[in-house]
């Protein structure tokens, strides 16, 4: 059943028996253009050696990096956490990618100890958007007018008069929707005494009250704030997001969200 090839840990699964992942010592995957299943021995440097041998020293340092990257992806998401529910896809990973870009523009540092400084670079995260799948400009088609205070720790955004059908452009598949305003904030990643120490994350969100989606919606301005006990340095980026929500009343007074309806996106940067 199993059809060993030259190499003594490889082998070849036929007789129509299938499997993927790992089983005991043994991996089966699939390599692009073949229909069989290729088995082999999980094997690679122990541990020990990937920590302290010389040869694995580039790959401690990209390690090293990458968790910082990550830790820069989950610190964002972290700062919106009120709009997860409305994203259609993992975002967490394509946040890391960014961090990544941004590290690599650290040409001060060694490899191994390049900072993020997303502060000085924050405008790469203008448009984000958490959805694949729906654009918020696709539902709002109407530009919205938003501005960030650092020092009273405060953002604004003006919404106009919106018309289902004209500049509103909800699914009619769910009767309520209501905007999610948030605002975040997050450290840049810095590597401080052989680590990258995560920083404070700061966030604050904002629902406005539910909307039926086929009536006019009438000009609001909304406001969300910090606490004024939080310190923001130079080295803080607030983070401003918007989203919308569909929701589907239980009563006259209840009102069921809609996981993963709606849609949402990083608006402003400061």
């Amino acid at each position: 059943m199993f059809i060993t090839n030259h190499l003594h840990y490889m082998a070849i699964l036929k007789n129509h028996l299938e499997f993927s992942g790992g089983l005991g010592n043994l991996s089966a995957y699939r390599l692009p253009g073949m229909k069989q299943t290729i088995i082999r021995t999980k094997g690679g440097a122990d541990k020990e050696k990937i920590l302290k041998s010389p040869s694995f020293k580039l790959t401690r340092y990209n390690y090293t990096e990458f968790s910082a990257c990550a830790k820069l992806g989950g610190s964002i998401r972290s700062s919106m956490l009120a709009l997860a529910p409305l994203a259609d896809y993992n975002y967490t990973p394509m946040l890391t990618s960014l961090a990544k870009a941004i590290q690599l523009l650290d040409t001060e540092n060694p490899r191994g100890e390049r900072n993020i400084f997303l502060s000085r670079h924050k405008h790469l995260l203008t448009g984000f958007s958490l959805n694949r799948n729906t654009a918020f400009e696709s539902i709002v088609r109407h530009p919205l007018q938003y501005s960030i205070d650092r020092d009273h720790k405060e953002a604004l955004i003006q919404f106009p008069e919106l018309m289902p059908g004209v500049n509103l452009m909800l699914s009619k598949q769910y009767p309520l929707f209501r905007f999610i305003v948030n605002l975040g904030c997050v450290n840049d990643m810095r590597f401080i005494g052989k680590k990258y120490p995560v920083g404070n994350i700061v966030n604050k969100s904002v629902y406005t009250d539910w909307f039926h989606a086929t009536q006019l919606f009438k000009a609001m301005d909304v406001s969300v704030q910090f606490n004024q006990k939080v310190k923001l340095s130079e080295q803080m980026t607030m983070i401003l997001s918007l989203g919308i929500q569909m929701g589907v009343p239980v009563t006259d007074t209840v009102v069921n969200p809609v996981k993963y309806g709606g849609c949402a996106k990083i608006i402003d940067v400061a």
